[in-house]
């Protein structure tokens, strides 16, 4: 991982659905949008139908949908999401 960067994971229940190293996240949390850029406080929260999106490299923005799930964003820039 370089220096700068959020590995991004995010699971269902069947499968990892995406990982890899990102610049930024933005889901939607039931307390409103958020975005999760590296060095982020340590976060868990829950999330409700949505898209996240996310930045990597300068590329497009990736975009995953979701009926909701949680996320857990670690002090190792480590961002989980448990999607439904």
């Amino acid at each position: 991982m370089a220096t700068g960067e959020l590995e991004l994971k995010i699971v269902s229940l069947q499968e990892v659905v995406h990982h890899d190293f990102v610049d930024s996240v933005t889901l939607p949390t039931t307390a409103g949008e958020i975005t999760v850029l590296p060095n982020h406080a340590p976060l868990i929260s829950e999330l409700k139908s949505g898209a996240i999106r996310a930045r990597a490299n300068g590329a497009a923005e990736k975009s995953f949908p979701i009926n909701g799930g949680f996320l857990e964003v670690a002090s190792d820039n480590r961002l989980t999401v448990l999607v439904s």
